[in-house]
């Protein structure tokens, strides 16, 4: 006899979603060989926290809410954990610190405010927000429609499930590496063509991001940067944190949901270890580049790694 499988537990109805709330995961590396944008949660760091600290899968789907203004009343007593910008969350009025798991009881009201630095927060629920897979990720693709909660950002009267029942949650919190305004580069394929000019104004001058951003691109405003060399070349492949310099002079750095191809020359790859600082850069902020060689990108990343299975490891104990 076949066992019926229980409903997901009903956990949260969506009173207000803010600006753009979508369910995010680690997105779909694989969907790029059909043509697919990776997408995912454009600070993928902060979302592996947020399920660490509820014991759930790192890459478990979570809530990405984009400059706060979220409200949302709990129909269960659950556990759940915040993590990212720091939306002065309140539980029922109570202030809330972001990194650090609660536990909501049912009737609370939940809320984020505008966050005073940075751009995205993330709420996990217990074993990740219960939405259909689409090629193997949860995560919502806008410009596609699809993945997470009917391809679309969340609205007023809309019901999260977690994929797990309640299960009781010491109180955690952790500190997130400092994000600064410092994002390090490698050479891109067409960086020397950029010439010495170039390269040093890219390097050495401050960039502010420009109103025109969004999880594709954050488009950088200080001036123009012309090709020293001008080059027409083919559409080949590019990744997030791909920096391409279009015939405009205005550079951009592609983010999570960016197309999987492009034709623009490549001037530089932001170190895959910084690229959780790109999500939380917002209209206005100042970032200055870095550019350092492949041993130290990679050194980087495995400090990162490390931290990670530090704070998992230490969680699994505080949890025994």
């Amino acid at each position: 006899m076949t066992k019926m499988k229980s409903a997901p537990p009903l956990i949260l109805r969506v009173e207000k979603a803010g600006l753009q709330s979508t369910v995010q995961d680690l997105g779909r590396p694989q969907g790029a060989s059909w043509g697919l944008p990776v997408g995912g949660a454009a600070d993928a760091l902060a979302l592996q926290v947020a399920n660490l600290l509820l014991g759930n899968p790192h890459d478990a789907a979570a809530l990405e809410i984009t400059l706060g203004g979220f409200r949302a009343q709990f129909a269960h007593t659950s556990s759940f954990a915040l993590s990212g910008a720091d939306c002065e969350a309140r539980l029922d009025g109570r202030r809330l610190l972001p990194n650090a798991v609660y536990r909501g009881l049912k009737g609370q009201i939940l809320s984020l405010g505008a966050p005073q630095q940075g751009a995205r927060s993330y709420l996990a629920l217990p074993g990740g927000i219960d939405v259909p897979e689409l090629w193997g990720s949860s995560s919502t693709l806008l410009a596609a429609a699809l993945g997470g909660l009917a391809g679309r950002a969340l609205k007023k009267g809309d019901q999260l499930c977690a994929g797990l029942r309640d299960h009781a949650r010491p109180a955690l919190a952790i500190s997130m590496p400092e994000r600064g305004h410092l994002l390090r580069f490698i050479a891109g394929p067409q960086w020397a063509q950029l010439g010495s000019e170039g390269q040093k104004r890219f390097a050495q001058q401050s960039w502010k991001i420009d109103i025109q951003s969004n999880r594709m691109a954050l488009k950088l405003n200080a001036g123009l940067l012309q090709m020293e060399i001008p080059i027409e070349i083919a559409s080949h492949a590019v990744l997030a944190g791909t920096v391409q310099l279009p015939r405009g002079g205005q550079p951009m750095i592609l983010l999570c949901d960016a197309q999987v191809t492009g034709g623009y020359p490549v001037i530089a790859q932001i170190i895959q270890a910084d690229l959780w600082r790109l999500g939380q850069l917002r209209a206005g902020d100042t970032v200055a580049l870095q550019q350092v060689d492949q041993p130290a990108a990679l050194a980087a990343l495995a400090q990162q790694q490390a931290w990670l299975q530090r704070i998992e490891v230490t969680i699994a104990r505080q949890c025994r």
